[in-house]
């Protein structure tokens, strides 16, 4: 599923009691008792479901952002989002996003998404319990990107290496997740079908070589690519939540494929992933109610994955390294080949337990740091992986959150070759 409607979404989620009376947060022990894997289902208080249409729910469950900005090579731009995380007021059960923008030189963005929670727990006058792994949805996206950027296959690659290419693409995809034996079981299994068009053009980086020149062979190989591609996966699941958990780990494989692609070999790219995260004492306070929705737990977390890629796969879906979630000191897809491996840590204290207000009674929840560290390499073929040059990067984080299904970061990190990259994302990187 996309997550770009969840940046704009989790402005909606904004708590409305206050954090030192704590009745609302409170977890129902009684309603929990009945149910299997209390700890994976998350509490909604009563005061966080209003009714109303649209407007009447404004920074509740609704939110409205018109959008302005402008960047040297992309022009001037401006849009809006919608975000309705009680969609057709179903009391917390779906919602639906849309998220529009577009630029005087010609880059914009449309997309539509829309959720539904398949484990949903429904107690008036009290509240909702919902289970977090379990959902369906679909997604419409229409992008015209004049920025990618591209630095050539390869580990030895450089910084001065900066190509460029506009890359337009269509897509339509629908996907669920199911977790089992039972809901909110141990196991969890994904399947997402989207077809999907994208065309390469020149690109509009100020100072980047132009892709189309530079490497024509795969440019060509990338432009025109219209397929169906499926991602479907498995993991063994113990964490106590899917955004923000504190103790637990998964393990898993999954697959992105394109079994279907038009006046091309099919391809696929398969990947091995497992984290793990454990709780440890907190340095800048004393804790919290257990028994709250979202007590303050310190934690440290690391993850590996490995990729590799298999049949007629265009570079832009090939693995990569960089941005937000791996390598963090370097920009998104600054290494890419047909395999990579990444692994990390973190260290997440919580600094500010409690919150703090904004505006009335709008609050952060809490405020904490991270602080991490990456590595990862790409190759040809999985044998060279062995001996490919290892990249690394350290860096410093702020975390905040408005509930503990709305967590915002900034990074700021610094690449072993010398670079630094600030990225700003919705949830954590692993």
């Amino acid at each position: 599923m996309s997550t770009a409607w969840l940046l704009v979404a989790v402005l909606a989620v904004l708590p409305q009691v206050d954090q030192d009376d704590t009745s609302g947060s409170i977890r129902p022990a009684d309603l929990l008792a009945e149910i299997e894997h209390p700890d994976r289902w998350r509490w909604i208080s009563e005061d966080r479901i209003p009714d109303g249409n649209l407007f009447d729910r404004i920074l509740i469950t609704s939110f409205i952002t018109p959008l302005v900005f402008f960047e040297g090579d992309v022009g001037a731009g401006g849009g809006f989002g919608i975000t309705d995380l009680d969609f057709l007021n179903q009391r917390r059960r779906q919602f639906a996003n849309i998220w529009a923008t577009t630029t005087t030189e010609g880059q914009d963005r449309f997309a539509f998404s829309w959720h539904r929670w398949l484990a949903h727990g429904d107690h008036p006058p009290r509240g909702v319990l919902q289970g977090d792994r379990d959902f369906i949805g679909f997604s419409i996206n229409h992008s015209r990107t004049l920025t990618s950027r591209f630095f050539g296959l390869g580990e030895q690659t450089t910084l001065q290496d900066e190509g460029s290419y506009t890359r337009e693409s269509n897509s339509i995809g629908f996907g669920i997740q199911r977790s089992w034996p039972e809901v909110g079981g141990d196991w969890v299994w994904n399947i997402e079908a989207t077809l999907q068009s994208d065309d390469l053009a020149s690109g509009k980086v100020t100072g980047a070589f132009d892709v189309a020149t530079q490497h024509p062979i795969l440019f060509a190989e990338g432009d025109d690519f219209d397929a169906l591609w499926i991602r479907a996966g498995i993991r063994h699941d113990t964490r106590d939540a899917q955004h923000l958990p504190y103790k637990g780990h998964s393990i898993g494989a999954s697959i992105t494929t394109n079994p279907i692609v038009d006046g091309r070999k099919p391809g696929a790219v398969a990947s091995l992933l497992a984290s793990w995260i454990r709780p440890v004492s907190p340095i800048f306070h004393s804790g919290g109610n257990p028994a709250r929705e979202h007590p303050p737990i310190d934690s440290v977390a690391g993850y590996l994955s490995l990729s590799s890629a298999a049949g007629d796969v265009p570079f832009w879906a090939l693995p990569t390294l960089g941005g937000d979630n791996t390598l963090r000191g370097t920009i998104r897809g600054r290494f890419r080949d047909r395999c990579a491996w990444s692994m990390g840590g973190e260290w997440r204290p919580w600094v500010i337990a409690e919150g703090f207000p904004i505006a009335g009674e709008i609050r952060v929840e809490r405020a904490g740091l991270a602080l991490f560290a990456d590595a990862g390499s790409v190759a040809g073929d999985l044998g060279d992986l062995l001996h490919s040059r290892i990249h690394s990067s350290v860096g410093i984080g702020v975390r905040f959150t408005l509930e503990r299904q709305a967590l915002f970061r900034t990074d700021l990190g610094w690449s072993d070759e010398g670079d630094a990259n600030l990225s700003i994302s919705y949830g954590l990187p692993f």
